[in-house]
């Protein structure tokens, strides 16, 4: 059963209830010239509201009260066997203060359906990729660990930092960890840091930037990398994330995967935490 079929029937419903009236916002340009999905973007909906996020449908997108804005496009299905199938979906954000330009970021996955796949890919999505996005349009970050880069000019009053908020780790492996440990033990920084020399000309910028960084190696060795920067491919990490595969030890079939994303601020997070520290013992 596709997702159209199992969500279309109740989506003029939801979209009568909800949104008839409801909108306090004029639609946002960014999403203007996309072809949204309104299927998979009410799925997103209910992944999010099940998650306890609050949030609104707001004309063809959906509006977080933490000021993100959310839409989703269906890229392609493949069906691989009678039971399987490989999903590909796009989900776009904005935000006006922080990414006003907008970003976006594909989600692969597999299910017995289209169905299964796709809201796989969603709820994966919400559990790693908007935590990193939530975190990185707040002033303090709640959930993510963060790398700091004082990046002030010489100029009085003109303090600025860029941010590196590290999403949560996709790791699988197909073995057990072995004895031998790793030269540093894995940790969230380890797939930015080991790729870091790649991104050195952004990070000059004071661009938002959302990044995906994956590494693989299979069971005879074979590396395997990607990099996406603002949903678009990203070739210069990607030597530097196989290199990084070839040193973790053995354990089969691996891989690791995170989304980050680079800011710009005036307001120092570690000098926060220090603040918070000293208070505490206070």
């Amino acid at each position: 059963m596709s997702v159209t079929t199992s969500i279309g029937n109740v989506f003029k419903s939801f979209r009568d209830k909800f949104v008839s009236g409801s909108l306090t916002q004029p639609a946002s340009t960014v999403f203007t010239h996309l072809n949204i999905d309104a299927e998979l973007t009410l799925a997103l909906f209910e992944v999010l509201t099940a998650e306890a996020i609050k949030l609104k449908w707001q004309d063809n997108y959906l509006a977080l009260d933490d000021g993100l804005l959310l839409a989703v496009e269906r890229v392609e299905t493949v069906v691989l066997a009678e039971d399987k199938c490989r999903s590909c979906t796009r989900i776009y954000a904005s935000h006006a203060k922080y990414f006003p330009q907008g970003l976006s970021e594909y989600q692969h996955a597999m299910g017995a359906t289209e169905s299964e796949a796709m809201l796989e890919g969603l709820h994966t999505w919400v559990k790693m990729d908007l935590l990193a996005l939530l975190d990185a349009t707040r002033e303090q970050p709640l959930h993510c660990t963060v790398i700091e880069m004082n990046t002030s000019a010489e100029a009085e009053n003109s303090s600025s930092f860029r941010q590196v908020i590290l999403g949560p780790v996709a790791h699988l492996a197909s073995q057990p960890a072995s004895k031998k440990k790793e030269e540093h033990a894995f940790c969230p920084c380890c797939l930015f840091t080991e790729s870091m020399p790649a991104f050195h000309d952004l990070l000059q910028t004071s661009d938002f930037l959302g990044i995906r960084l994956f590494a693989s190696r299979d069971n005879e060795g074979k590396l395997s990398a990607d990099c996406r920067v603002n949903g678009e491919d990203f070739v210069s990490a990607v030597e530097y994330l196989k290199q990084y595969a070839e040193k973790w030890p053995q354990r089969g079939l691996e891989f690791r995967k995170q989304y980050v994303v680079v800011r710009t601020s005036r307001h120092s997070v570690n000098q926060a935490q220090l603040v918070q520290a000293r208070q505490a013992q206070l």
